[in-house]
C-alpha cells in the first residue's frame, strides 16, 4: 500500500450547524477502520486538515468531506506520497482556536496568523501543525490509533 499524505483548507459553512465534539469522534471511529491519521485544525471560520493513509482511502475521505455541507470553499492544497506519516499513532487529533500560543506558531512559519489557501507553502503549513500538535498537545481531542 502506498501512503498518501493529503492537506485542505475550507471555510465553515455558517448555515450548517456543527458540533466539533461529535465531528471528531466521527473522524476517529471510521479513521481507525481505514488506518487513516491526520490532524485537523478548527479556527472558528476554516478547517485545515492533514489526512494520511493508503491513496484509495485518502481519496475516499477527501471526496467524502467534499460533499459535506458543513464546508464550503474546500481547496486542496496538497495531494502527495509520503515515505512516512507525520501524525502515525492518531486516528485525528484536533486543535481549536486561536490564542496566543497557536498565534505565536502561525508567525514563526508566516508573516501573519491568517492563512491565504493561494499563497501558502504547505511544507511550513506542515511545521505549524506539528508544532501546534506537539506544544498545545493538552488541548487536543486526541484519538491514539
Amino acid at each position: 500500500m502506498n501512503l498518501t499524505r493529503l492537506v485542505y483548507y475550507s471555510q465553515r459553512n455558517p448555515s450548517e450547524s456543527l458540533d466539533s465534539q461529535e465531528l471528531i469522534e466521527t473522524c476517529q471511529r471510521n479513521n481507525k477502520r481505514m488506518n487513516l491519521t491526520g490532524m485537523l485544525h478548527y479556527n472558528g471560520d476554516h478547517f485545515l486538515q492533514v489526512i494520511e493513509g493508503g491513496r484509495v482511502e485518502v481519496s475516499a475521505l477527501y471526496h467524502r468531506i467534499s460533499r459535506d455541507p458543513r464546508h464550503s470553499n474546500i481547496i486542496l492544497l496538497s495531494c502527495m506520497d509520503a515515505r512516512e506519516r507525520i501524525f502515525p499513532t492518531w486516528s485525528m487529533g484536533l486543535h481549536q482556536g486561536m490564542d496566543d500560543r497557536a498565534q505565536g506558531i502561525y508567525l514563526r512559519y508566516f508573516s501573519t496568523d491568517e492563512i491565504n489557501p493561494e499563497t501558502v507553502n504547505v511544507d511550513s503549513l506542515l511545521d505549524v501543525l506539528q508544532d501546534l500538535s506537539v506544544e498545545l498537545s493538552p488541548r487536543f481531542s486526541v484519538d491514539r490509533a
